[in-house]
């Protein structure tokens, strides 16, 4: 069997760490031929070890120096250096690099006709229809690898897309789920980055709380499988089992069931027709009993609304409520502002954005850095919003 060569972008987090474990347990049908990290290279160097890996991409600068080691390896520096990990005897890409700050890499990855697994939603937001006609123009299959996401793409393959009439994916309601909206108010960050169900980095788990993952992943939807926004919601499953549904026509369901692990659904872009056993992960349905549903209250979660509010407008909006957000979280897990300061902020910097005439229709990554500096400009040195918006 002809193994698959495969590089890691991100390879020292969780989505890198679930690569690894199954390619670990398959160490016949793959090899490692690039791992990369931002500034973990103890870890990223246990791996290259592991996994007789020699090409390594490290983005802290600085850190570099303190590892005289690494002369035994072809190490590339600084994110813009990364794409020269990319060579003819790549078959997978796994991009799990976290936020927008990779865009211009993932371009580059986008254009290399490999297929590609992306963990990364904030640059689908940020540019995803330019991203996808670019893969579209140099043959570059896109997997993703969200659970939600992924649980999707899979429960589309093979159908008749005018068949389906609602597509829904899962929230685990996250952990305050049952607090009032005064008492979300005094919510801190320690409380915030705990989540009950998935072990996730401390800004995505603000995400998670707040529902804007769940709203960010709408809008990643809608730009991945070409959808319109009133065609897809999503619900509340506190078991976290069901990842994904789709409703035909007919008013029949087809549902994504599986355990809450990510190796579940990286398993689809390394192995082909589900053939790899993960008996770690198995289902049983007797000893769960019960699933239940509820409607999102989106008068205490209002990420969701803005998220629809954000593609409708189209053009820059979708970005802006990415970095506006991902803005506000810092400030939150810095006790800037209150947790419930998140969205209310990030809808005033849309509407401010929009009055001010910002808004570009057919973005490309020069808008979206003016934007950026926009959106910096309506904030104070403090972190708190500028006067004005209050007006």
């Amino acid at each position: 069997m002809l193994k698959k060569n495969i590089l890691i972008y991100g390879a020292t987090g969780s989505i890198g760490s679930s690569v690894l474990n199954l390619i670990r347990n398959n160490r016949e049908q793959f090899n490692v031929v690039g791992v990369t990290c931002n500034s973990n290279i103890d870890k990223l160097l246990d791996i290259a070890n592991e996994f007789e890996c020699h090409k390594l991409g490290i983005n802290n600068k600085t850190k570099v120096q303190s590892y005289s080691e690494i002369k035994n390896y072809n190490v590339h520096v600084g994110l813009d250096e990364f794409s020269k990990l990319i060579d003819n005897k790549v078959d997978i890409i796994i991009f799990a690099i976290a936020g927008s700050s990779s865009l211009s890499l993932l371009m580059d990855v986008i254009v290399s006709g490999k297929i590609i697994g992306i963990a990364n939603k904030e640059c689908i937001v940020c540019l995803g229809k330019t991203l996808l006609d670019l893969a579209n123009k140099s043959s570059t299959e896109i997997v993703p690898l969200d659970s939600e996401h992924n649980a999707l793409f899979q429960l589309m393959k093979n159908k008749n897309k005018e068949s389906i009439r609602k597509y829904t994916i899962t929230a685990s309601g996250g952990s305050f789920l049952n607090f009032k909206k005064n008492e979300m108010e005094n919510i801190t960050p320690n409380q915030a980055i705990s989540h009950p169900k998935w072990k996730m980095g401390k800004k995505i788990s603000v995400d998670s709380s707040t529902l804007m993952n769940k709203g960010l992943e709408i809008i990643e939807a809608c730009i991945l499988f070409n959808i319109s926004s009133n065609k897809i919601d999503a619900i509340v499953h506190p078991e976290s089992i069901i990842h994904g549904i789709i409703e035909f026509n007919d008013r029949s369901s087809h549902a994504f069931l599986s355990q809450p692990n990510m190796e579940i659904a990286i398993s689809s872009i390394l192995f082909e027709n589900n053939i790899v056993d993960l008996k770690d992960h198995e289902l049983d349905l007797i000893k769960l009993k019960s699933f239940n549903f509820f409607e999102i209250d989106n008068t205490k979660f209002n990420a969701i609304k803005l998220a629809k509010f954000s593609l409708n407008e189209g053009g820059l909006m979708p970005a802006v409520l990415n970095y506006s957000n991902e803005l506000m979280v810092e400030s939150f897990l810095n006790k800037a502002i209150s947790f419930n300061e998140i969205t209310t902020n990030n809808e005033k910097i849309m509407k401010k954005f929009l009055i001010d005439g910002c808004n570009v229709q057919t973005p490309g990554i020069t808008d979206l850095n003016n934007a950026f500096s926009i959106i910096n400009s309506y904030i104070k040195p403090n972190n708190s919003i500028i006067d004005q918006f209050n007006r």
